[in-house]
Formats: structure tokens, C-alpha cells, sequence
């Protein structure tokens, strides 16, 4: 059995799945949160506002997205185009009848809306504040109006704790988990401001996608692997085919 002690950078909340995932398969779990995440209340009335508009699609594309939108409007049928499994399974517990999965990740969810929609068509993407691909930016090459909500914000830690710190520097971590590009730039920031960006030669970086991994490569690590799919399923079996060799 594996014993690798492995970073969860998710924030505080959305550690649990992957936490105990990881624990089961024998690995020492530490979650060590790098944002924090804030409703956007004052985004009612906008969001109010542009669903009265009847837009052909609602574009979800994190579960944080669909978890405000559920806070802030009672209406549950809207269609939802929703960019993953994972978020799709959330907007159907939180009772929204007409929730569609497009792709898995932005790049096959902007194939899948090109395919499937009217060049006319009006859509309303609900987003976080900080994004990595501006959805009405793309679309509207394509004659699509797209208008966009901020529905929430993930607000950037200050610091990398004094433990995580102390066992950077002292070799006790064998792996960091990340699920965004964003995360990552957080994650190296305060480790540069920590003076701990160079233990992390000895550290693996474990990313939720190839542009999440692009990321990655600003700092030198012991390798950085990259999952087949954008799932949880998939970063798991990437840590378990890494660690093999050592069970």
C-alpha cells in the first residue's frame, strides 16, 4: 500500500470526495485550501433580469456556477448546458429538470454549442468572476449573443500555511493536486512568497487537464502528470499509475 502524502488545493468544501478517495486507496490526505469561495448576492436582480430575456441556454461551466444560480433564482426550468458530469449530477440534485452534459471540458462544450445551436441564438453564461476562456468572447465570432452573470468569486488565499510550509521544507510532501490554471498561479505565488518554490523539485504535480498541467510548467517540479479525462476518476487512477511501482 502507498503512503504518499498528497496536497488537496481544492476550496474549503469541495475537499471531501477527493480527500477520501484518496485515503481508501492508502494515501495520507492534507487539504490545504487556496481560495475561498463568496456568493455574489448582489447579482440577483441582474440574474433576474437576464433569464426574463429567455435565453436558449443557460452555459454552466463549474459546479460553483450551478450552486449560485440554485441560490439565487427559485427557477428550475431553464435548459443547462453544464461543461461536465460531475456539475451536471449537481444541477439535477439541486432540481433542475432540463440540465444537459457538454463534453467534459470548455473546448468540446464550445464544439458542442456550435454544433447544436442557431448562429442567432442567445445564450446566458453564469460564471465565477475570475475564468479561464471568456465563453461570449468565442461565441460571438460566430454570431451567438452571450450574456454573462458573475454569480460568485473565489477569493485567492494570502499565505500557504505555516505547516505546509514547514513540510515542504522539510521533504514531507510527495504530491499537490490541481484542478484549475488559477489554483496553480495561486499555489506558486505564495510558495515564491514562502521562499519554497525550490522544494518543489522534489514534489509531483498532479492536474485535472492538459491546460491546467500548461500551467504547471512555470515552476520545476519532480514531474507533472496530467489526467486522461476531466474527472476525478481519471486524476485518481493518474496517482495511482505514478505511485504503482512503489506499492
Amino acid at each position: 500500500m502507498s503512503n504518499e502524502t498528497i496536497v488537496i488545493t481544492r476550496a474549503l468544501g469541495d475537499e471531501g470526495e477527493l480527500r477520501d478517495a484518496l485515503q481508501e486507496s492508502g494515501y495520507h490526505a492534507i487539504h490545504e485550501p487556496l481560495t475561498e469561495i463568496f456568493l455574489r448576492h448582489t447579482a440577483r436582480t441582474e440574474l433576474a433580469n437576464a433569464l426574463l430575456e429567455d435565453p436558449n441556454a443557460v452555459l454552466i461551466t463549474s459546479q460553483h456556477g450551478v450552486q449560485a444560480l440554485a441560490m439565487l433564482t427559485e427557477i428550475r426550468d431553464m435548459f443547462l448546458l453544464c461543461v461536465g458530469e460531475k456539475t451536471a449530477e449537481i444541477a439535477a440534485n439541486l432540481g433542475f429538470i432540463h440540465v444537459s452534459m457538454a463534453g467534459g471540458n470548455v473546448d468540446a462544450m464550445l464544439d458542442y454549442i456550435a454544433s447544436g445551436y442557431d448562429e442567432d441564438s442567445r445564450l446566458l453564461y453564469v460564471s465565477g468572476e475570475n475564468i479561464s476562456v471568456d465563453l461570449g468572447e468565442v461565441l460571438a465570432v460566430g454570431g451567438m449573443q452571450v450574456e454573462r452573470v458573475v454569480v460568485y468569486e473565489a477569493i485567492a488565499a494570502e499565505n500557504l500555511s505555516d505547516t505546509l510550509v514547514e513540510q515542504l521544507k522539510r521533504g514531507q510532501i510527495d504530491a499537490v493536486t490541481f484542478f484549475s490554471p488559477r489554483t496553480v498561479q495561486i499555489f506558486l505565488s505564495l510558495a515564491k512568497k514562502a521562499d519554497a518554490l525550490a522544494y518543489l523539485q522534489k514534489i509531483d504535480a498532479f492536474c485535472f487537464s492538459e491546460n491546467v498541467a500548461s500551467a504547471a510548467e512555470y515552476a520545476t517540479w519532480r514531474a507533472i502528470y496530467s489526467a486522461d479525462k476531466p474527472t476525478l476518476a481519471s486524476l485518481l487512477l493518474c496517482v495511482d499509475n505514478a505511485y504503482s511501482h512503489k506499492a
